[in-house]
């Protein structure tokens, strides 16, 4: 086969032989790489590992747009917040030896064996969180766990008294407690308790507070009923030592009835504990701005 070079018009038999030698050993070398087809471009093998973090790597690079916003019952979550000065202290109702409404034998829960603290008490917790979300400092007066200090008979049951005078001592911007109602009637629905009658109180924030919260527990709440607002000194049997006796304002969240079947079904859900909270919550930030008006 006659091969011609294309050098500059000067045929190949001219050329010295040291030029024609190494052009013949450059044409053998391509002929034997050509034996093994795809080698030369073959890449190099990569561990697993390597290749992950190169992922990851190429991951960090993208510009990611901001996901929605998750939704629940009546939920809706609250944007960054600022932090803020007031503390919020909460008061889970009941706990330890002292299980509130319903027990094992005797239950009110749909016949099921759950006592109001346990209910109370996952309310409080996911209520500090949204608290926290809203940008306020958050207390609890207990965990539900570990005794009280201000237990002094020491039966482990936290009494009203020894609870006013914990939140006294520690002097919240403002208190509330949580608790669930029970009664022999079909009675349904949420109660914002507050007290304005007692001496002891700093100011007068009390009223304006629960219907703050009151409005926000209708706007984010599946309830059985509207929330009332109602100063429980009217009430013979709801005279609470948590507002009564307390020097910061503050109020008591009946949230609904174990005795009523729809409110049972509602407090049982976890979804529903946390719209509770998130209005809970909601409606305090809403009197707190307000006040800064």
């Amino acid at each position: 086969m006659r091969m011609d070079c294309h050098c500059k018009r000067t045929p190949c038999s001219h050329l010295p032989r040291a030029v024609l030698k190494a052009c013949s050993f450059a044409l053998a070398s391509v002929l034997l790489l050509s034996c093994f087809p795809g080698c030369s471009r073959k890449k190099p093998e990569v561990p697993a590992e390597t290749e992950a973090v190169e992922e990851i790597k190429r991951v960090e690079d993208v510009v990611l747009l901001p996901a929605s916003p998750a939704t629940g019952i009546g939920r809706v979550m609250p944007s960054a917040s600022r932090e803020r000065e007031e503390l919020v202290l909460i008061d889970p109702g009941h706990g330890f030896d002292d299980p509130g409404n319903g027990d094992a034998e005797n239950s009110y829960w749909l016949d099921l064996p759950v006592r109001e603290r346990e209910v109370t008490m996952a309310v409080s917790k996911k209520l500090e969180a949204e608290l926290q979300e809203q940008g306020f400092r958050t207390m609890m007066t207990h965990d539900g766990v570990n005794r009280p200090e201000y237990d002094w008979d020491q039966n482990w049951r936290f009494n009203p008294d020894e609870r006013a005078a914990f939140i006294n001592y520690i002097d919240p911007d403002y208190m509330v407690s949580i608790h669930v109602n029970s009664a022999a009637s079909d009675a349904c629905g949420a109660i914002v308790f507050y007290n304005l009658t007692s001496a002891s109180k700093w100011n007068d924030w009390s009223k304006p507070a629960a219907e703050e919260i009151a409005d926000a527990i209708d706007e984010f709440v599946l309830t059985s009923a509207t929330t009332r607002t109602e100063n429980e000194t009217t009430y013979l049997d709801a005279s609470h030592a948590v507002t009564r006796d307390t020097h910061a304002a503050g109020c008591l969240i009946e949230m609904g009835f174990a005795t009523n079947e729809t409110d049972a079904e509602n407090m049982l859900n976890e979804d529903w504990q946390q719209s509770m909270a998130h209005a809970i919550a909601v409606g305090i930030a809403r009197f707190f701005d307000g006040m800064e008006k």
